[in-house]
C-alpha cells in the first residue's frame, strides 16, 4: 500500500504524524510525506521520504499575514473565535500547498491519502484522485473533518473526500464521544531526537520542573517571554531544566539551578519532573499526559487555550498568565499533589488505547478491501 501524508509546515503539523507514518513503514507499506516549510526537515530528521511541495512557504509568514502572530489571537479567545482564526490560517496554508501535493500525488499515485485535520489540500487530492481518505487528528480538539468542511470553501478547489476513517489521539476523557468511522489511537508522543544531557540519568535531588514554550510561540513572540517564566520560579527551590527550540544563549546568564538545551528529547525529560510548565501545544500537552506529569500551562494562541481549558477541566494542569504572581501560584499547586490522582487516571487510560501499529494494520486492512481496491482486483 502506498500511503500519501499531507502536513502542514511546522513541528506541530509534522510530529503527530510521525509514529502511524514509521508504524506503516514497518508494516511493510510505502509512505511519503507532502510538507512545506520547516515541516520538510522535521520529517527527513524523523527518517521519513518526504517533498517539499510548497517551496518558499514559511508558516510564521503566513500567520503573520492574517495578523496571527503571537497576541493577534487576542486574550483568551472563545473556542468559535480560535476555530476561526484557525481556520483563516490553514486556508491560506492549503492554498499555499494545493498545486504541489496534486502533481505529487498525480506522479506518485499514492492508495490512500492521510491528511492533517486542518490540512484542505491533502483532502481536496484525494477526492480529486479518486482515492481513499484518512483525516489524521493532531491534538485534542480534533472533531472530525469539520475544520476541513469549513477550509476547502475558501480554497475554490472543489469539495474534499469524504474521509473513510478519522483517527483520534487524544484521550477519550478529553474528547468527545467516539462515533462510528472515528478511530482512536493512542497518542505516542514523538519530540525529535537529541542527544540526552547526562544529568537527566540521575534522579533530582529537589522538584524537577520543566520549561518550554514551544516551537512557535518564541519565534513569534520573542524569547523574552521563556526568561519571564524563569525568572518567576527561579527562587523556588527547584531543578529547572528549559527547553528552548533555539540557542539557550539568548536567555542571557542563568542562575546555577536552571539548565538550558536548544532541543530536548521530552519523553525522556518528563518522567523526571514534577511539572512541566509550557503553552498548551497539542504535542506538548499530550507529551505530559502520557508521562503522567502535573502542568502549568501559560496558552498564547493557536488551539493553547481550548487545550488548557480541557486539561484544566480534567483536573489535570492548572491555566495561568505570564504574571509572575499567577505562575508561583499554579506552581505550588501542581507541586502541592492536588493534580497527580487525574493525571494519573489519564496515563493509564492512555496507555490502554490502540498503538500506532494497531491502526495502521487496521488502516491497511480498510484500504485493501475498499471498493476502490476491490474493483481493481476484478479488472
Amino acid at each position: 500500500m502506498r500511503a500519501l501524508v499531507v502536513a502542514s509546515p511546522g513541528t506541530g503539523h509534522v510530529f503527530p504524524v510521525v509514529p502511524l507514518s514509521w508504524a506503516l513503514r514497518s508494516d511493510g507499506h510505502d509512505v511519503l510525506l507532502a510538507s512545506a516549510g520547516d515541516g520538510v526537515a522535521r520529517a527527513a530528521s524523523a527518517g521519513l521520504a518526504v517533498v517539499d511541495v510548497a517551496p518558499g512557504v514559511d508558516m510564521y509568514e503566513v500567520a503573520k499575514s492574517v495578523g496571527l502572530a503571537i497576541g493577534g489571537w487576542g486574550p483568551h479567545p472563545t473556542p468559535a473565535v480560535a476555530r476561526e482564526r484557525a481556520v483563516q490560517l490553514f486556508t491560506q496554508v492549503s492554498e499555499r500547498m494545493l498545486a504541489g501535493t496534486q502533481h505529487l500525488a498525480q506522479r506518485w499515485q499514492p492508495d490512500v491519502v492521510v491528511y492533517g485535520e486542518l490540512q484542505g489540500a491533502g483532502a481536496v487530492v484525494a477526492a480529486r484522485l479518486g482515492v481513499p481518505a484518512v483525516e489524521h487528528a493532531i491534538g485534542l480538539v480534533g472533531d472530525g473533518g469539520t475544520f476541513v468542511a469549513e477550509i476547502w470553501p475558501r480554497l475554490a478547489a472543489g469539495p474534499p473526500a469524504n474521509p473513510t476513517a478519522i483517527i483520534r489521539i487524544a484521550p477519550p476523557s478529553l474528547g468527545p464521544e467516539p462515533v462510528a468511522g472515528r478511530w482512536i489511537m493512542r497518542p505516542v508522543p514523538y519530540n525529535g531526537g537529541a542527544v540526552v544531557p547526562e544529568q537527566l540519568l540521575d534522579p533530582p535531588t529537589r522538584p524537577r520542573v520543566l520549561i518550554t514554550m514551544g516551537t512557535v510561540a518564541p519565534r513569534l513572540g520573542g524569547i523574552g517571554m521563556v526568561r519571564d517564566l524563569i525568572d518567576a520560579v527561579v527562587a523556588e527551590p527547584l531543578d529547572i531544566l528549559v527547553a528552548l527550540g533555539s540557542d539557550p544563549a539568548e536567555l542571557g546568564a542563568l542562575p546555577e539551578s536552571v539548565r538550558a538545551y536548544r532541543w530536548l528529547p521530552l519523553t525522556t525529560a518528563l518522567p523526571t519532573c514534577s511539572v512541566m510548565i509550557h503553552h498548551g501545544g497539542a504535542g506538548t500537552t499530550l507529551s505530559a499526559l502520557a508521562a503522567g506529569v502535573p502542568q502549568v500551562i501559560v496558552p498564547q494562541g493557536a488551539d493553547q487555550f481550548v487545550n488548557a481549558a480541557s486539561v484544566s477541566e480534567r483536573g489535570c494542569a492548572m491555566t495561568a498568565d505570564l504574571a509572575p504572581t499567577a505562575i508561583r501560584a499554579a506552581l505550588r499547586r501542581a507541586l502541592s499533589g492536588e493534580f497527580d490522582a487525574a493525571t494519573r487516571e489519564v496515563r493509564e487510560e492512555i496507555a490502554l488505547l490502540p498503538s500506532p501499529t494497531d491502526i495502521a494494520a487496521q488502516l491497511a486492512d480498510h484500504i485493501t478491501n475498499s471498493p476502490r481496491a476491490l474493483e481493481a482486483r476484478h479488472r
